[in-house]
């Protein structure tokens, strides 16, 4: 991990606003710098997870867009997807599936 900032924003709706940019490196030593902002809230009848407890994927709509910068060769592929993902909490933080958008 390089840098991280994230921002938690819950509105009066109780829907979370989420904003974060972080730097990855990778196992082979290349930085990534991945923005993301999304929306986190409960599903009709499951409660929102609370600070401490875990979730899994579809226990809320927990959606992010997450966009990828890197200047190193072996990853510039990422710079040009345009990707959603989904998440859940976890003992560590967060978890995230994510899925790059294609043409059909």
């Amino acid at each position: 991990w390089g840098g991280v900032a994230d921002w938690w924003l819950r509105g009066s709706d109780g829907v979370l606003r989420v904003d974060v940019r972080a730097t990855f490196e990778t196992d082979d030593g290349a930085l990534i710098y991945v923005q993301y902002y999304g929306v986190a809230r409960p599903e009709v009848g499951r409660p929102m997870a609370q600070p401490g407890e875990t979730s899994d994927y579809g226990d809320a709509y927990f959606m992010t867009a997450p966009r990828f910068e890197t200047g190193d060769e072996r990853y510039t592929w990422l710079n040009g997807l345009v990707c959603v993902t989904e998440g859940k909490l976890t003992a560590q933080g967060v978890a995230y599936r994510v899925y790059a958008v294609v043409n059909d």
